[in-house]
């Protein structure tokens, strides 16, 4: 499959991806209604199928959503490898080659489920996938970084999200890595290092009004501090005296306690929270002063907010988190 016209017609040749999507009401052999609505697939060459009974809140992926991230995924320079229908076309599959890393061939995988088993699921993975046991298997390896997106109401608009972000992760994955090298090799001072922490992890102001600093603001600076003190000691994130050490024990915090304990989610939905919720305004927050700090080489005083300012466009400020998502 030379291209992404080519995968689309590959998949509508074999019916391996629906061409629509809709939802019949239940109804028993006597004529009663049934709960819930049935999934109702059409294909380009085979014979409309049902695919599952699922409940009246379930949001599928639309045919045209599904080809909106494949058509993103190609756009950018994915390679396709396969597409795949799993479960007697309940589960639907695409694969893309991405280039390298660390001497292994890097796949990008798509994954989504049109009978609520498992959620719309984007990532990379070492694990070339082709049917549903090494699916299953690069989940099991790969999946903890894997996009995951619930099919809820506000599915739509997350699927626009996420076909922009896997575009740029495509493009940029080897920026991000090259970027953290490059931290690993940045040396910072003594005072250096102080003048990025205190950016990362600031002291408690004083409230404009009365000029005094709220106690409790106080103490959650005071914390968020000594957390941040302890994640850079940890063997997983202490690069030395770089400035990978304090990107390492921003981003650990983001989602993790000091002491790697998960930080617990509204909902349950670390990565939700990361593609669309405060932490992932954080993490863009973390990109946008290390991609200043790296940029010029020296530690300025710039406040976070001016970074647009310095020619760092919103939208690679935005992206910045899927990059760092996909590629770990």
């Amino acid at each position: 499959m030379p291209d992404c016209d080519a995968m689309i017609a590959h998949a509508d040749r074999t019916g391996a991806w629906p061409l629509t999507i809709r939802f019949d009401g239940v109804t028993t052999t006597g004529g009663l209604k049934a709960p819930g609505r049935a999934v109702v697939a059409t294909y380009a060459t085979h014979p409309e199928a049902c695919l599952a009974v699922v409940g009246d809140r379930y949001r599928a992926t639309s045919a045209e959503e599904w080809r909106s991230l494949v058509k993103a995924a190609t756009a950018a320079g994915a390679k396709p490898t396969g597409c795949f229908s799993l479960r007697d076309g309940s589960r639907v599959l695409a694969t893309f080659e991405v280039g390298t890393s660390n001497g292994l061939r890097t796949q990008l995988v798509l994954a989504d489920s049109f009978d609520g088993s498992m959620r719309l699921t984007c990532g990379f993975s070492s694990i070339r996938v082709v049917c549903a046991n090494t699916l299953s298997a690069a989940m099991s390896a790969d999946g903890h970084g894997m996009a995951q997106l619930r099919h809820t109401a506000s599915l739509e608009t997350k699927v626009n999200v996420l076909a922009e972000s896997i575009a740029t992760a495509v493009v940029n994955g080897d920026k991000v890595r090259a970027a953290y090298h490059a931290a690993e090799n940045m040396a910072l001072t003594k005072a250096q290092a102080i003048d990025v922490f205190d950016r990362l992890f600031p002291v408690a102001t004083p409230d404009p009004e009365t000029g005094k600093v709220e106690k409790a603001a106080a103490t959650r600076a005071d914390n968020a501090r000594a957390d941040a003190r302890r994640a850079m000691g940890n063997q997983v994130n202490n690069a030395g005296p770089t400035l990978a050490t304090l990107w390492n024990a921003a981003t650990w915090l983001v989602d993790r306690e000091a002491d790697g304990t998960a930080r617990k989610t509204r909902g349950g939905d670390a990565l939700d929270s990361l593609l669309f919720g405060s932490r992932g305004d954080r993490v863009t927050e973390i990109a946008s002063l290390i991609d200043v700090v790296m940029r010029d080489g020296t530690v300025q005083s710039v406040p976070m907010g001016s970074a647009v300012d310095m020619g760092i466009s919103p939208k690679d400020l935005g992206k910045s988190l899927v990059d760092d998502l996909l590629n770990g």
